[in-house]
C-alpha cells in the first residue's frame, strides 16, 4: 500500500532533504542558509509534505510569508517521485486556509512565464496573472505576478 503524507511545520533536520528537492526541480535554487533564515522569520511559514508512517521522506515543501493583509507564496516543490497526486494543490490550499484564517486579503506569488504546469495549478485554484515583471530572473526571464483575492466573492477558491 501507498503510504499517506501529509504537512507538518519544518525543522532543521529537514532542510537536507529539502535542499536535495530545490536543487532537482528549480532553475535558480535557494541555497540552505535561504532555509534556515526563512524558519526564524516570525511571518514565514516553511512546511513540509512528509509520510505518515515514518515522517522520514521529504515529497514536498512550501514557503509562506502571512504579512498583515497579504500572504505570499515564496517557494512550492515536490520532488520528481511525488509528482501528479496532489501535493502541490495540498500544500497551497494550506497557505491559502492560513492565509484566510489570519483574515489576509489577497494571496500573491511569482512565476516563471515559462512553467506551464505551475500556471495552470495556479489557475485552477483562481489564481489570476496581475502584471508580468520584465526580466525578473537571473537568466532574463520574465515572471508571473499572481493574485488571489481572498474578499472577491466574484472569484472564489477553488481547491
Amino acid at each position: 500500500m501507498e503510504s499517506t503524507f501529509s504537512l507538518r511545520p519544518a525543522v532543521e533536520d529537514d532542510l537536507s532533504k529539502v535542499i536535495e528537492i530545490e536543487n532537482q526541480v528549480h532553475v535558480a535554487p535557494w541555497t540552505l542558509d535561504h532555509f534556515k533564515s526563512e524558519l526564524e522569520k516570525p511571518y514565514s511559514q516553511v512546511l513540509v509534505m512528509t509520510d505518515d508512517d515514518t515522517d522520514s521522506i521529504v515529497a514536498g515543501y512550501i514557503v509562506f510569508w502571512v504579512m498583515g493583509e497579504e500572504a505570499h507564496i515564496l517557494n512550492v516543490a515536490v520532488g520528481l517521485p511525488h509528482r501528479s497526486k496532489g501535493m502541490a494543490r495540498q500544500m497551497i490550499q494550506r497557505a491559502v486556509s492560513t492565509a484566510l484564517g489570519k483574515g489576509c486579503k489577497k494571496v500573491i506569488l511569482e512565476v516563471r512565464k515559462s512553467n506551464m504546469a505551475a500556471i495552470q495549478l495556479y489557475q485552477s485554484a483562481n489564481f489570476t496573472i496581475v502584471h508580468v515583471r520584465k526580466g525578473a530572473y537571473s537568466n532574463g526571464e520574465d515572471a508571473y505576478e499572481m493574485a488571489l483575492f481572498l474578499d472577491d466573492e466574484q472569484a472564489p477558491v477553488r481547491f
